[in-house]
């Protein structure tokens, strides 16, 4: 497959000088021009559109970079040879010999721009981590490193995005330049990006909000290394379930001066905690070691370690994609760092503890550990529309209302309940009227529609509803959104108070802990004891 992709990159480039050959040298300069400034433009724009408009937590996000770039490049493109065709209706006469000595170049090398943008457009969609047989850059299979592993005979992505770097620190210099900002993005889509968990099936894109800086520690100078520590919310897990990031997701980039090209690394190793509540240290020296989230808990504290040479100084971290600027830097001395990397994993930041003193007990079976969907009892065959099930028959996100909730399918076509990823369950809570765990009467007005709704384990962690079951007369309505979750309490359904209507928070959670209280923002509604296992 490699050997057809180089063969196929090889021969668009050769068609496209032919073409331009053969309408003239003219013609040919003036579709270079409008190459060089397409793809000048869509570089300029990519960023802004795609962080301010197109990644939204949705299932678009993994598209976004890529299909953002290259719709820039060719609308842009479009726009500027219909222009010039306007402007410029007549070509100028040059002999046969000219045209061809001339044009074949100049034809080749808005070619080789043209098959690198869109190389550098698709090297950023989710899809299997070689395309065609291609890797580029990831890790390697021997000690998990990050390097070159292959190389296509033209490199049109390479040389495109030398191209550009070389134009954004001279004559289209900006206060951003893509060299600085954004290096060696040839790289990025050839395919450090896609490098992810479950050979390219992790999620490639990270929103802004999903991950902070929370501190930046630099060893002395004969230690050389940088520490970082990053907070991960509910946003970053991939698809909703669980954050992955690989060594090649991840990347510290320098800062520099004038035209100079930043220094650029790849973690080393990270500390994080573990489902028992230990600090574990692991090292990127393997394909099968990713920073990974506790199954179930919505935030994450990692501290990655990079290399980092004497006299660099750390200006941003890239996480899929995503540049987060770093905050205040602390420098250590050597007998210090390492014991600064475990405390500043002791800080993660938990729910605090509240008042619990004439707070009401959450009784069985208001509060349970269940995934199962009653009082719906319906065939995979009539799911309605907008929610879906996986092959085991679980349902796993989607809105869906079941208006026939009586029915006895048979076993293999049934639908058994809502998915539980490995390592978690299914948590219900009955926040109805009049029970043990009601929101709707003080409690709302209390603490307002804005309030977030969460269960809170005895570590202290806490953990948002994905979804809910809302029962009412006319039938069942299921909500599941893994991705988001339910944020406020505005986004639960209006209960009358007849209390004729029952509802239902679903919460995944991680097994093992022992859930001590349900909250509504800062006011504890109740307070239990579940063994979640």
């Amino acid at each position: 497959m490699l050997f057809v992709l180089n063969i196929t990159v090889i021969a668009l480039v050769l068609l496209i000088a032919y073409w331009w050959a053969t309408q003239g040298a003219f013609s040919a300069i003036i579709h270079l021009l409008c190459v060089i400034v397409a793809g000048a433009l869509a570089l300029a724009f990519w960023e802004p559109l795609t962080m301010g408009l197109l990644l939204r937590g949705t299932g678009f996000d993994v598209y976004a970079w890529g299909v953002s770039l290259v719709g820039i490049f060719v609308v842009v493109l479009v726009g500027l040879r219909l222009l010039t065709n306007k402007l410029l209706p007549a070509n100028v006469d040059l002999p046969r010999w000219a045209n061809l000595a001339l044009g074949f170049p100049v034809g080749a090398f808005a070619g080789v721009l043209s098959i690198g943008m869109l190389i550098l457009g698709a090297g950023h969609v989710q899809s299997e981590r070689q395309i065609l047989g291609f890797a580029g850059y990831a890790r390697s299979t021997r000690d998990g490193q990050v390097k070159e592993l292959q190389r296509l005979w033209l490199p049109c992505h390479q040389i495109t995005d030398v191209f550009y770097s070389w134009l954004s620190v001279n004559a289209l210099r900006s206060g951003q330049p893509l060299r600085q900002y954004s290096p060696d993005l040839y790289r990025q889509a050839a395919g450090l990006v896609r490098d992810s968990f479950k050979r390219g099936k992790g999620q490639v894109a990270l929103i802004e909000s999903a991950a902070t800086i929370q501190g930046t520690y630099l060893s002395p100078p004969n230690l050389e290394r940088c520490a970082v520590r990053i907070s991960f919310g509910r946003d970053a897990k991939d698809f909703g379930k669980q954050l992955t990031i690989s060594a090649s997701q991840l990347r510290l980039i320098g800062a520099a001066a004038a035209q100079a090209k930043p220094y650029v690394a790849h973690p080393l190793r990270w500390s994080q905690r573990d489902s028992a509540d230990r600090v574990e240290t692991f090292l990127f020296d393997d394909l099968s070691h990713y920073i990974t989230s506790v199954a179930g808990q919505d935030n994450a504290e990692i501290v990655v370690e990079f290399p980092l040479p004497a006299g660099v100084q750390p200006r941003f971290i890239q996480i899929k994609g995503t540049r987060f600027m770093i905050p205040e830097i602390e420098e250590m001395t050597a007998s210090g760092y390492d014991e600064v990397l475990g405390r500043a994993l002791e800080s993660v930041s938990v729910v605090p503890a509240a008042e619990t003193r004439g707070v009401r007990a959450i009784t069985s079976p208001d509060i349970r550990v269940a995934n199962d969907i009653s009082p719906v009892l319906v065939s995979t065959n009539e799911l309605p529309p907008g929610i879906k099930a996986n092959k085991n028959n679980y349902l796993v996100e989607g809105d869906g209302f079941f208006r026939s909730t009586r029915k006895f399918p048979s076993r293999e076509l049934r639908l058994l309940g809502i998915y539980e990823p490995v390592g978690t369950k299914i948590v219900k809570v009955d926040v109805s009227r009049g029970s043990s765990a009601d929101i709707y009467g003080s409690v709302l007005r209390r603490v307002g529609s804005g309030a977030t709704p969460q269960l809170v384990d005895s570590r202290g962690n806490p953990y948002t509803a994905i979804g809910l079951i809302h029962e009412r007369p006319d039938g069942v309505r299921i909500k599941l959104d893994p991705r988001r979750g339910i944020d406020v309490a505005a986004d639960l359904p209006h209960l009358p108070t007849t209390g004729n209507q029952k509802l239902t928070l679903l919460f995944r959670i991680t097994e093992g802990v022992t859930i001590v209280s349900f909250r509504l923002g800062d006011v504890v509604v109740g307070t239990c004891s579940v063994k979640v296992g």
